[in-house]
């Protein structure tokens, strides 16, 4: 099994290369089915769950579901020490006239607080902030992150939708103050080229070359979320045709070019395409996890699959469409 170590100065945790998303988790009446889910991918070797304060409050009676069904799971398996939870905390509110920054230390210690008591537990193992706000300086951030590590209720420090050259001058800071740096970032990322036009949301940093260039020679932890670019290479694959107005955004004329090595690949190897873009990412040369989501047992079957594979460098160039064979 593929697998990185995150760390810090007080904590270490050992990161495998597939992670359960859980944005989908949006009802409370569904434990049993949630459960099912959640018990297959940790029989299937999986370690880490992804979810975040702000799950699911898009759907009526959702806000919270997330957090809260983990938290009922941990709780009835009795398994929290098994389980590496990663939350997330500070999302913006947006409104009709305006986006509304809360990354001020009360607003993300309360976020922290319902997350912890949702989650039924009393730390969690990775802590992002959700999204960014330029205007606030990292100097005013750093402090109150580094005092939720020092209190224990915060093992490793992430950045959710945070540029390189952020996360780089937050870092620089917290090192220079003998504060706890950030040990991992989560940003859009997938074999698909991305971007906040794409996407439909400025708040969202994807991958481009000038982030993978700062990843790479760093060797900073990546972990990315929408990593099969929301169905996009397996529909199309399937001679499906994009069903709503962001599965037509990625089919420009690049990804069109990686959905074909996609499937030659796939036709080569005998993996699915869902299994070909997962390791494609855990086959980068810095760590990288996959944040993705299923909603049905057969999916999460064939992707775990991808818990094993590394593509070498030749086969990540071909999915580049670097070269030709």
């Amino acid at each position: 099994m593929i697998s990185y170590t995150l760390k810090n100065e007080l904590y270490s945790l050992q990161m495998p290369a597939l992670i359960l998303g859980t944005a989908n988790i949006d009802r409370q009446d569904n434990d049993e089915g949630y459960f099912d889910i959640l018990d297959k991918y940790f029989e299937l070797g999986g370690t880490c769950l992804d979810t975040a304060r702000v799950y699911c409050n898009w759907v009526e009676g959702g806000d919270g579901a997330s957090e809260q069904v983990i938290g009922r799971w941990m709780e009835s398996r009795s398994n929290r020490d098994k389980v590496l939870i990663a939350t997330k905390g500070g999302h913006p509110y947006f409104t009709e006239e305006e986006t509304i920054n809360r990354l001020d230390e009360q607003s993300v210690t309360e976020d922290l607080s319902q997350s912890l008591e949702a989650l039924k537990t009393d730390y969690a193992d990775i802590y992002m902030l959700h999204r960014d706000d330029t205007s606030k300086p990292v100097e005013e951030i750093m402090p109150y992150l580094d005092k939720f590590v020092r209190s224990g209720k915060v093992h490793i420090l992430g950045a959710s939708n945070w540029t390189a050259s952020r996360i780089a001058e937050a870092n620089k800071f917290a090192l220079e103050n003998g504060l706890t740096p950030f040990s991992v970032s989560q940003i859009n990322y997938s074999l698909a080229h991305s971007s906040a036009d794409i996407l439909g949301d400025d708040t969202q940093v994807s991958m481009d070359m000038r982030e993978y260039s700062w990843y790479m020679k760093n060797n900073f932890p990546v972990m990315a979320f929408s990593p099969q670019a929301k169905g996009f290479f397996s529909k199309l694959a399937a001679g499906q045709s994009a069903t709503n107005q962001l599965e037509s955004s990625y089919a420009t004329t690049a990804n069109l070019a990686r959905l074909a090595k996609v499937k030659r690949l796939s036709d080569k190897t005998g993996h699915s395409p869902a299994v070909v873009t997962l390791a494609y990412l855990s086959s980068q040369p810095f760590p990288v996890s996959s944040v993705f989501a299923v909603s049905k047992l057969w999916q999460l079957e064939e992707d775990m699959t991808a818990q094993d594979i590394r593509f070498d460098e030749k086969t990540v160039a071909f999915l580049d469409n670097l070269y030709d064979v």
